[in-house]
């Protein structure tokens, strides 16, 4: 199935959303291109210190002056960044915006990027990755994105020599390109008007220069060949824990609500994977089937558990077996005839102003259409068990996956070759995703 890969979002383009129920406007400038993608490897980490510095003084505002002024103003005020994009996100009273856009303006101005600010953010980034590696949720998600990002620092939890290289001038730099990416647009929410909102950020657009980053075509996830196994060292570890992806589907593919059910039905709470695993048998705390969203590439299928160290023996084959047998599984069957009317029931969640926002934004960003409740439940009941099994049969691959451990290499590895002798097994150290 050929699916077009679009971006069409408008240079200066607002996305709005009205909320009379209280006199708050939430925010944020989007310049789209000024994230992540823009760092080279040698100095991995720019994009977010300088994220982290932006409202950390000007010329004229030390750090402390510029946060009581925001806080007197009732404004929260901080800057982000994705892979794709640097955003500065305003929340504040309604009757002081207009002040607030003032200062954030001047902010983005002057920001002088002090060097004792410099240190200060460099020393934040290398004890939250050092804290993170002792983390094993945080390891077990970070090796998962390293190994699907080809070892880039894409998927690092962070680079130490990256951060450490990072200079005054380098931030300086990167935040002029940021300033003039070649597209900016805007989310709101607020109680004012559009037109009213529209009027005061012409602030940030008259006479903005373009010649700054433009959006990169994002990077796309390695694709796995045959049953590849890498392992995060962990010894002595209690509970193993395990993330196993393969290839999935793109954000406007017209499968998304058949693969979207059937995953629900084999990997939510109230799935096949998880009465199996924990219910039935008590080897983990949790079991579940998962999808790794789509944007200009496509997604990934995912699967977790956590079984202990006792269990992993069992649990490993047996969650292999059900990948391969869980189509003609009476249970998942029976689990999947319900979805239609679940599925139904989570349209309110679309009525939420937020996630209008986001979808408005995904429609132009990833060409995902914006379905009115009657079509959504035409599509929901489109799904039957024969499309659902056609999806399955086009989509998931469990002959070839990418399976990251984190646990005992020794016992895992011994698992492995035991349930399946052409597993390929890859040992990773932690260290490897802060290097």
């Amino acid at each position: 199935m050929e699916i077009k890969e679009i971006d069409t979002v408008e240079n200066q383009h607002l996305y709005f959303q009205q909320d009379l129920r209280v006199p708050m406007t939430s925010l944020s400038l989007v310049f789209h291109g000024g994230g992540i993608q823009q760092e080279s490897e040698e100095k991995a980490g720019l994009a977010r210190m300088t994220a982290k510095m932006l409202f950390r003084g000007t010329r004229a505002m030390p750090r402390e002056e510029l946060s009581e002024k925001f806080e007197l103003l009732g404004a929260d005020v901080n800057a982000a960044v994705s892979e794709t994009d640097f955003a500065i996100n305003i929340s504040c009273f309604t009757k002081n915006l207009e002040e607030v856009l003032a200062l954030v303006r001047t902010v983005m101005n002057e920001a002088s990027f002090p060097q004792e600010e410099l240190g200060l953010v460099r020393k934040q980034e290398l004890n939250q990755m050092d804290a993170a590696l002792q983390e094993p949720e945080r390891v077990l998600n970070a090796g998962n994105q390293y190994v699907l990002f080809g070892g880039t620092r894409l998927g690092k939890i962070g680079s130490r020599s990256g951060v450490n290289a990072v200079a005054r001038e380098d931030v300086l730099n990167f935040f002029e390109k940021v300033r003039g990416t070649r597209v900016l647009y805007f989310t709101c929410i607020s109680d004012l008007p559009q037109h009213e909102i529209a009027g005061r950020l012409s602030f940030f657009t008259n006479g903005r220069q373009t010649d700054g980053f433009a959006l990169k075509p994002e990077v796309s996830f390695r694709d796995s060949h045959g049953l590849e196994a890498f392992i995060v060292e962990s010894k002595g570890a209690t509970n193993d824990r395990f993330i196993w992806t393969q290839r999935g589907i793109a954000a406007n593919d017209g499968r998304r609500f058949d693969l979207q059910l059937v995953v629900d039905a084999l990997g939510s709470f109230e799935g096949l994977l998880f009465d199996v695993l924990r219910n039935k048998n008590g080897w983990c705390y949790g079991a579940y089937g998962f999808i790794m969203q789509p944007t200009m590439r496509h997604g990934r299928i995912g699967f977790y558990s956590d079984p202990s160290s006792s269990s992993s023996e069992k649990l490993i084959p047996a969650m292999k077996r059900l990948l391969h047998e869980f189509p003609d599984d009476k249970e998942f069957q029976g689990r999947l005839a319900q979805r239609n009317a679940t599925f139904k029931n989570r349209y309110a969640y679309q009525l939420d102003l937020k996630y209008k926002l986001s979808s408005e934004v995904n429609r132009d960003r990833y060409g995902i259409p914006i379905l009115d409740q009657e079509s959504y439940y035409k599509r929901i009941d489109a799904v039957t068990l024969q499309t659902a099994r056609r999806t399955i049969g086009e989509v998931f691959d469990p002959k070839n996956m990418t399976m990251v451990f984190y646990g005992d290499v020794p016992r895992i590895s011994s698992i492995l070759k035991e349930m399946d002798a052409a597993v390929k097994i890859t040992v990773m150290n932690n260290d490897v995703l802060v290097e």
